[in-house]
């Protein structure tokens, strides 16, 4: 052991807010309403949105000085439930159109 003096060690790093989730469920809902409608794959990445936005929302309601992202966690779930609500339109514009070809 050599003698002398030796620098004090630095502080503890003090980790941010955890929004992993927040960050997953923005993505999943950007992707479901832009590349999303190509073969539906919206249907997969919305539900994924909506579960994980309402997740980390009841994480930041519970443990706020823990959790954070609550605005991306907000995006996540008004664009995973925007792509349902289109969807739904969609199909009844759809739907619509089909019944109103066979009433002549």
């Amino acid at each position: 052991m050599q003698g002398g003096w030796q620098p004090p060690p630095p502080p503890p790093y003090k980790a941010g807010p955890k929004q992993g989730m927040a960050i997953a469920s923005m993505c999943c809902g950007i992707f479901s309403v832009t590349i999303g409608w190509c073969c539906y794959l919206g249907v997969i990445s919305a539900p994924v949105a909506l579960g994980l936005g309402i997740y980390q929302l009841i994480q930041v309601k519970n443990k706020p000085e823990e959790n954070g992202g609550k605005s991306m966690a907000i995006v996540g779930v008004a664009l995973g439930g925007a792509y349902f609500l289109l969807l739904a339109l969609i199909i009844v514009i759809y739907g619509a159109a089909i019944f109103m070809q066979g009433v002549k």
